[in-house]
């Protein structure tokens, strides 16, 4: 399999607890520059490594899950390359009709590429979210020692007002 991944509490508002993908910084830099600033300072103080043992299925799904999400973005760079490709030959396709062609197909490549790895992507997701079901008990309950006074209602970490 791949390597063990980090995990963490509310990565994101609507799941309680997911392996990281990519480095802490990154969600903690997209938080201060890219969330609500009302919603800032509760994501950035609940958000925090499990310090506990996890069920071994919710290292693997995650460990798939963080693969997935790896592949999935470098298919995805790959087919960015290849659209600003296609893009600047459309624009000379009169000059160069060869090139177009042929960054036509790179990235028809690489959407179908891009395409596989999404899928494989949520795949790993829709298992890696049913383990996490599975070990609802177990997972809320080292979530409840790892986190008091947490807002966490079993959906989101911001509270529904009625």
């Amino acid at each position: 399999m791949t390597d063990k991944p980090v995990f963490c509490w509310h990565i994101h508002d609507d799941v309680l607890v997911e392996p990281l993908a990519v480095p802490i910084e990154n969600r903690i830099a997209f938080i201060k520059g890219q969330k609500p600033k009302h919603e800032r300072e509760i994501r950035l103080r609940l958000m925090k490594s499990v310090k506990g043992k996890l069920p071994d299925a919710m290292v693997e799904t995650g460990a798939a899950c963080v693969k997935a999400w790896k592949d999935y973005n470098m298919a995805r760079k790959t087919w960015d390359k290849a659209r600003v490709a296609w893009d600047g030959a459309w624009e000379a396709c009169d000059k160069a009709w060869k090139v177009y062609v042929k960054a036509g197909e790179a990235y028809d490549e690489a959407g179908e590429t891009w395409d596989r790895a999404r899928k494989a992507y949520n795949k790993a997701r829709k298992a890696y979210l049913k383990t996490l079901a599975a070990h609802k008990d177990e997972i809320e309950a080292l979530h409840t020692k790892e986190c008091p006074n947490c807002p966490w209602d079993g959906e989101t970490i911001f509270p529904r007002e009625e």
